[in-house]
């Protein structure tokens, strides 16, 4: 019964969610890391990160990274971490991973300074739990869970998730309605979030943002930078990046997640790349809803900071002092 009135709450929520346009492509290695090295010196604070990128056998779509690329920013004058931030995308309606399912929804394991983070549940339960299980991944290790938005292909997995026996806090916004929030809390607690909002140390949301569908973003802060990450970015990609920088006033080093491009034309997707570059981007690993025409243009602006994404893709961050 409680499954029912679950699922009916999520239907409700996601009547105006994201068309699903499911592709698999065949043709892709197994999963790889791709490795951001970044490292800090005494004297003067500059941070080099080294990418290097598994390439597909075919993918005549796409245009991407083929080699090591480096790149030099100003480092925070915070004191280092020195810890590394992995992530590891874990549904996704495209896959990186042979072994894994593909749906349309999103889903990423975000783990950074002993603490790990499910940033979306995707829409089907055994989809997510069964590309967990293939990936290795722990759920009584996850910490907290964080639902960018109500559409179904973000949180349809959540109870999936809880009734396996762990009990993450759930971070969502407010704009949840009273019976979701409700039946997630007789599992685990529920905590309704604010902008600037600390989950863990060094992991974020922007808060609640948009009108017509609130969202939010997990804005993770490394040494040399933030990393932000999307489920669909409803309220505008641009709009949630600058939020994230009114916020936090650090350089954005990766965007990663649905950037909901899949209806924009070519002029409209070339003035947020230039957006981007406004606000000085350095790396981008678009997916899910973002549409094929706009990942390929954003694998062309960006080359070899370009990182192909799908369900098994994995993106590590090491910080190394020298």
């Amino acid at each position: 019964m409680q499954r029912f009135l679950f699922l009916v709450g999520a239907i409700l929520l996601a009547c105006t969610g994201c068309s699903p346009a499911i592709t698999a492509p065949e043709d892709l290695l197994p999963a790889d890391e791709i490795q951001i090295v970044s490292s800090i010196e005494t004297n003067t604070p500059t941070v080099t990160m080294t990418i290097t990128e598994a390439i597909p056998t075919t993918t005549p779509d796409y245009q991407y990274a083929r080699a090591t690329g480096i790149v030099e920013t100003k480092a925070p004058t915070s004191t280092p971490t020195l810890k590394p931030l992995k992530i590891t995308i874990v549904y996704d309606n495209d896959v990186y991973d042979e072994r894994l399912a593909a749906d349309w929804g999103f889903a990423a394991l975000v783990k950074y300074q002993g603490h790990t983070l499910l940033f979306d549940t995707g829409a089907n339960g055994r989809i997510l739990m069964q590309n967990m299980n293939l990936l290795e991944i722990d759920p009584s290790r996850i910490d907290s869970v964080l639902i960018s938005h109500s559409h179904e292909d973000h949180s349809g997995g959540l109870l999936a998730l809880l009734e396996s026996g762990v009990s993450p806090t759930v971070y969502l916004p407010p704009s949840f309605t009273s019976t979701f929030k409700n039946l997630v809390g007789q599992y685990t607690s529920v905590v309704e979030v604010s902008p600037g909002q600390s989950i863990a140390e060094g992991m974020y949301t922007t808060g609640e943002l948009g009108q017509g569908i609130p969202e939010q973003a997990l804005v993770i802060h490394v040494d040399s930078g933030l990393v932000v990450i999307t489920g669909c970015a409803h309220p505008g990609i641009v709009s949630m990046l600058e939020k994230t920088q009114e916020l936090f006033a650090e350089p954005i080093i990766l965007v990663m997640g649905g950037f909901h491009l899949g209806g924009k034309s070519r002029a409209e997707i070339d003035a947020i790349l230039r957006d981007f570059r406004r606000l000085g981007v350095q790396k981008v690993a678009p997916c899910h809803c973002t549409g094929e025409p706009a990942i390929s243009m954003f694998a062309a602006e960006y080359g070899e900071d370009f990182i192909l994404a799908g369900a098994g893709k994995k993106v590590i961050l090491d910080q190394e002092e020298k």
